[in-house]
């Protein structure tokens, strides 16, 4: 809940409101505008249909924690970025990395939840989701006072730190893998909770 909360109050306000912005210093017009975009949905869409193939794979809470922390990185390089192939290849990057962030955002909320408050869980999780609004005026105001560049490199550095400082303190989210094993339902559940207490 903590990671959605951070990439949603640090990272898609950048993405939803400064595009244009980034656009314009590279050079690009809309229709630039709008393959810069097709790059990170093509990025998005590739990630997301090699995940789902994987089905019941190990190490979800690694590739979770790790590929957001490389979403994070990679928004400050594009931030930086002025080279327009450059720009391109990072965003369908950021792409590949988004979708391990919102596919397993989810996934390992209900993993990690018992049923009985699953609902629950899920309402805190969109009510993480619909801080993007107030997240964007923000930004939005940090942008005007240091620029847009700046405040997406910083963004994304500060994702990175979250990251960091989850995986120093909750290290078997790591490893965690909800791999279900036949009379032991719910166990990867319970030794996370377990670990965690």
């Amino acid at each position: 809940m903590l990671v959605t909360l951070a990439a949603n109050v640090l990272l898609w306000p950048v993405h939803q409101a400064f595009m244009p912005v980034f656009a314009e210093v590279l050079g690009l017009d809309a229709a630039g505008l709008g393959w810069l975009l097709t790059c990170g949905g093509l990025g998005g869409l590739a990630c997301s249909l090699v995940i789902a193939m994987l089905g019941d794979f190990k190490f979800k809470g690694g590739l979770f924690v790790i590929g957001t922390a490389y979403w994070g990185a990679l928004w400050s390089l594009f931030a930086l970025s002025r080279t327009v192939p450059l720009s391109f290849a990072l965003m369908a990057c950021i792409g590949l990395m988004s979708a391990s962030f919102g596919v397993l955002q989810t996934t390992l909320l209900l993993m990690t939840t018992e049923p009985e408050v699953r609902g629950r869980a899920l309402g805190l999780q969109e009510l993480a989701i619909g801080v993007v609004p107030f997240a964007s005026l923000g930004l939005g105001a940090a942008a005007q006072a240091v620029g847009v560049g700046a405040t997406a490199f910083l963004s994304g550095i500060l994702l990175v730190a979250v990251l960091l400082t989850l995986a120093v303190r909750l290290p078997q989210l790591l490893s965690y893998s909800g791999v279900n094993v036949p009379g032991r339902a719910g166990a990867g559940r319970t030794a996370l909770r377990h670990r965690r207490t």
